[in-house]
């Protein structure tokens, strides 16, 4: 009925649908989609804005096909402007790892889009040799937050350990007040309020400041993105056995399932459950052909080939093998977005040359695209770009991308797309 423009038909099938709470994931975000739609195409801008909000509220980084209707896609990041909210994070120093909540994110400076207003988010930041420090965002919606992490250097173990056993022969009325203890060493996130900025209306006082003592669970004075009730919570003591290069902080904090605070910071092991969904192997970097690709089982689990785009750099005729038979997706609707996204791509890339100039190569992501336009799946299949931070920020930047919603008749369209860098 949706197809043959039967829009009051399509919205008591869809609501029917809906209602009965029987349609998989993305047989539900496609439901949505198509009920938006309709009340459009019926003139209820209202009832239309209703399911995109509900649609968001499934899948925060839904969006439409590069060639959906301009009006509907207006509408869509209206809702989206209305609801969600988004965090720049920034460091010093910079090129601190980021997490949401225990999912591993990028490096600093990282914008968080897709948070939604209303919901509280924890933001964890790691960097090798200094204190591990994280937040309690409560998000806002229609909020740009800003948050400033100034990290402190963990002290030598063995210049604490003199300390502390100086500490028994020195009367307490001689000691230096700012003598560093172990109980002192992670910091609650070192945030600037003075830096925290939640809107372009709204910036924080510069008499507000924040009690960093690690005995107690402190609040933040005045009204740190609009909420005086939020707090920041203090993370315990330091690891006796931290991580030793960015290598060992990459490996405990990509095992998938979230992250062990108390283990990190603590003498103990590192323990996460389940594994990554990030495609990451090794710790090198470096990988080529002859990996075994979760894509190219499920390709095959499936019956299908992978669609290889052996070069998108030339939307009018990309080149690609496989089976683009079997979806209405054509290979130009890919190679458009994929370009609408280079943007997002570059970013990741120039914010690791930075520390890296000599970063360079290509690397190959294969990743599953659902009916829905949900990306998932996304991993490295090769790459000779040596550095595991920026492929596993590019990893999560894909991750978000969505392709807009076909037949659910068409299944999973497995694809592989070349990213080629230079300076």
């Amino acid at each position: 009925m949706y197809n043959m423009g039967d829009s009051p038909g399509a919205i008591v099938a869809l609501e029917g649908m809906i209602s009965q709470g029987s349609l998989s994931f993305d047989e539900e975000l496609r439901a949505w989609d198509r009920l938006g739609s309709s009340y459009y195409a019926m003139g209820n801008n209202a009832a239309a804005s209703t399911a995109y909000e509900e649609l968001l509220r499934l899948d925060v980084y839904y969006d439409l096909s590069p060639r959906a209707n301009p009006r509907l896609q207006t509408l869509l990041d209206s809702v989206r402007d209305s609801i969600m909210a988004s965090a720049m994070v920034r460091s010093e120093p910079a090129g601190a790892f980021v997490t949401l909540d225990g999912q591993l994110m990028g490096v600093t400076p990282i914008m968080l889009d897709g948070l939604l207003g209303g919901n509280e988010y924890e933001v964890d930041v790691y960097q090798v040799g200094y204190t591990t420090e994280y937040y309690n965002l409560n998000a806002l919606p229609g909020f740009s937050h800003m948050l400033q992490f100034d990290l402190d250097i963990v002290p030598d173990q063995a210049s604490v350990a003199v300390a502390d056993a100086s500490s028994s022969t020195i009367p307490d009325s001689q000691i230096d007040s700012q003598e560093v203890t172990a109980e002192d060493q992670v910091s609650v996130g070192s945030l600037r309020p003075d830096e925290m900025v939640t809107s372009p209306l709204e910036t924080t006082q510069p008499d507000q400041q924040i009690n960093t003592s690690p005995s107690e669970t402190t609040q933040v004075a005045g009204t740190f993105s609009g909420n005086p009730d939020q707090q920041v919570i203090d993370g315990g003591e330091t690891s006796t056995q931290a991580p030793q290069s960015t290598a060992d902080l990459l490996a405990m904090l990509s095992g998938g399932g979230g992250i062990d605070m108390a283990a990190l910071n603590s003498s103990g092991t590192l323990t996460s459950g389940g594994g990554s969904n990030i495609g990451l192997a090794g710790s090198t970097g470096g990988r080529s052909g002859g990996v075994s690709s979760g894509v190219a089982a499920q390709a095959e689990a499936l019956g299908r080939e992978i669609m290889v785009f052996s070069d998108i750099s030339n939307l009018s005729t990309p080149t690609v093998s496989g089976a683009e038979s079997y979806s209405s997706r054509s290979t130009q609707e890919i190679a458009e977005l994929v370009a609408e996204k280079r943007g997002t791509v570059m970013y990741v890339y120039n914010k690791h040359l930075r520390t890296d100039p000599l970063l360079m190569g290509r690397v190959e992501v294969a990743m599953i695209i659902h009916p829905s336009g949900r990306v998932s799946d996304v991993e490295i299949v090769t790459s000779n770009m040596y550095n595991q931070a920026f492929e596993l920020e590019l990893v999560s930047s894909i991750q978000q991308w969505r392709f807009g919603s076909v037949s659910s008749s068409e299944g999973p369209l497995p694809v592989q797309l070349p990213f080629s860098f230079s300076p």
